[in-house]
């Protein structure tokens, strides 16, 4: 071989050399661009959704909602019980992780004052343009007009001999509302309407067709 031939041969090894540490210096190889992926994806989906579950007055006669959030946790969906005087702050949350985790399911259950409290929820949520999919009333003592942004509401009330109103809903609703009102029910009052089996058992099952449904959609999506 020449020495002509040599001086190509070797220029054309360094310049081959040279864009491949290039490349491989900007080019994420495919297992990295493929882990990020799924690493993204993973926190994208890690939340589910909110749902929270608001006590009443002082917290001492809405224990039933406790056993709901913990049989949700039971089968996989976290919820949140807290005070009916911290809806503010659940609001502000819920906008915080929509904003950061795109469009998830909003649920929201409550009793007595903190019936009241989760359509005024559902009401600052509608100017943030929040939809919410599902709400639970036990006896509210005054809810306000239940706005258009709510999907399904459900409010177990008193016609008669009872605290517990039926709720009305605002201009534009298109959403499904039952009212079921309890009090032909010896046994069922104010105080323990939200810890009747049945009507837990029916909010559970509402909530987990919201989540599961929307859990499958997203992992549908993906594949």
């Amino acid at each position: 071989m020449n020495e002509t031939m040599s001086r190509k041969l070797m220029c054309c090894f360094a310049v081959s050399v040279t864009f491949s540490m290039v490349a491989a210096a900007t080019t994420p190889t495919f297992a990295a661009q493929t882990k990020t992926t799924i690493e993204l994806a993973a926190k994208r989906n890690k939340h589910r959704g909110d749902v929270y579950l608001l006590r009443g007055f002082a917290g001492v006669f809405s224990r039933g909602l406790d056993n709901i959030g913990s049989k949700l946790a039971g089968r996989g969906v976290k919820a949140k019980v807290i005070s009916h005087s911290d809806w503010v702050v659940a609001t502000n949350q819920i906008i915080a992780n929509q904003k950061r985790y795109g469009r998830k399911p909003v649920v929201l259950i409550g009793h007595s004052l903190g019936a009241n409290a989760i359509i005024r929820m559902a009401t600052e949520l509608k100017k943030k343009r929040i939809r919410v999919d599902y709400m639970s009333t036990f006896a509210a003592t005054s809810p306000t007009l239940v706005p258009s942004n709510v999907r399904k509401i459900t409010n177990y009330y008193f016609k008669t001999d009872g605290w517990g109103k039926p709720v009305k809903v605002a201009r534009g609703f298109r959403g499904r509302l039952k009212n079921i009102d309890f009090s032909k029910s010896s046994t069922v009052g104010h105080f323990n309407i939200d810890k009747q089996p049945r009507l837990q058992a029916q909010v559970i099952n509402n909530v987990l067709r919201i989540v599961k449904r929307r859990k499958s959609a997203s992992l549908f999506q993906r594949n």
